[in-house]
């Protein structure tokens, strides 16, 4: 049986709510979209659980605040409580001005959870 509109709306959220939350400096809503033990490799590190994961993201905040994440072409499949999903990332800084700093894309390992969807496994790749 393949996703619902209820799960993938979900889903939806929480790449917004990721996107969102680096943002914002909210690092523990950043690592909150991760399962527990769940695995954040950027490209040029591997972090692995909430607490590390939500420290990257307070680090990133702290060293780019004018950064911006936008998710686009996200692709989701699924079945029961997993899902793979995938996305084009555009990350760029405000300060000033609008400059893109990098593009690349995400793959993903999700499942569900009683807390609702959430990352287990998220790969990013800059492209170049």
């Amino acid at each position: 049986m393949s996703l619902d509109t209820d799960d993938i709306t979900e889903i939806l959220q929480l790449y917004s709510r990721y996107n969102t939350a680096i943002d914002t400096g909210d690092a523990p809503a950043f690592g909150a979209c991760f399962v527990p033990d769940g695995i954040f490799d950027n490209g040029m590190s591997v972090v692995t659980g909430r607490e590390d994961i939500a420290a990257f993201a307070d680090q990133t905040h702290s060293a780019m605040p004018g950064m911006r994440h936008n998710a686009t072409n996200i692709v989701i499949d699924g079945e029961g409580l997993e899902a793979k999903g995938s996305a084009f990332l555009i990350g760029y800084l405000v300060d000033g001005g609008y400059k893109v700093i990098v593009t690349g894309r995400y793959a993903d390992e999700l499942r569900k959870t009683d807390e609702g969807w959430r990352f287990v496994r998220r790969v990013f790749r800059a492209d170049g």
